[in-house]
């Protein structure tokens, strides 16, 4: 006997009934938002804070001490200012186009980050020990009630670096030549704009807060510039 064939059609009909559920959900790879940046990138954002010309972070020393040379005593002394340093191109000048570099400390034991542009060194001399960079202080003497003349006197930084392999010779290699670059700017007149009193509130750039350890986006108070009569205890 030929089997009926309306129970197959019935089966045909109850499973039709049933959507059909598609497995892409779980078979398909889940990408992650991608948040991650770079020790670069966070370093670069951390900085701009300070330097809003920031345009590259060319050399980085680990841990670098502050010193400055007491003329009377011969001694150097610690300023309080040590962390990680920053050897940086900025943009060029807005009036003239030339290059600008500048030197940032990121200062872990305060509040007060150290940063020098290349325009305001008068020297740049590097020893076994120290990176020393050389300022101008024009500092009026008082006599007898009234101004004497002002006399000039040099200041010296000492940037004594803790760092691996070559990064000490790399980072005074470049400190040395972006100052060799800004003196013939200097002398071919171009460039005048970065160049400043190193003593009056011009002479270093200070700014509150931070180091590579803050949030990014975080907004954060922005202080004055450090004058050198500061920086050396007014003596």
């Amino acid at each position: 006997m030929t089997p009926r064939k309306t129970r197959t059609r019935n089966q045909a009909s109850s499973a039709s009934q049933f959507p059909l559920v598609s497995d892409y959900d779980s078979e398909a790879q889940y990408t992650a938002p991608s948040t991650l940046r770079t020790p670069e990138e966070i370093n670069h954002s951390v900085l701009k804070r300070y330097v809003p010309s920031l345009h590259t972070i060319l050399e980085i020393a680990a841990s670098a001490y502050i010193y400055t040379l007491n003329n009377d005593t011969g001694e150097w002394e610690k300023t309080g200012i040590e962390g990680t340093l920053f050897v940086c191109e900025l943009t060029p000048s807005p009036i003239t186009g030339t290059p600008r570099h500048c030197i940032v400390v990121l200062n872990r034991k305060g509040l007060e980050n150290l940063i020098v542009y290349s325009g305001e060194i008068q020297a740049v001399e590097i020893s076994d020990q120290f990176l020393l960079l050389k300022f101008r202080s024009r500092e009026s003497g008082h006599g007898n009630g009234y101004v004497q003349e002002a006399k000039e006197e040099e200041k010296i930084l000492g940037f004594f670096m803790t760092a691996d392999g070559d990064v000490k010779e790399r980072v005074c290699h470049a400190v040395k030549s972006h100052w060799e670059m800004a003196m013939r700017e200097r002398q071919s007149g171009e460039g005048m704009e970065d160049m400043v009193e190193n003593f009056g509130d011009e002479g270093y750039s200070v700014s509150a807060g931070g180091g590579i350890g803050g949030v990014a986006g975080e907004s954060k108070p922005m202080g004055r510039r450090l004058s050198l009569s500061e920086l050396f205890g007014h003596r």
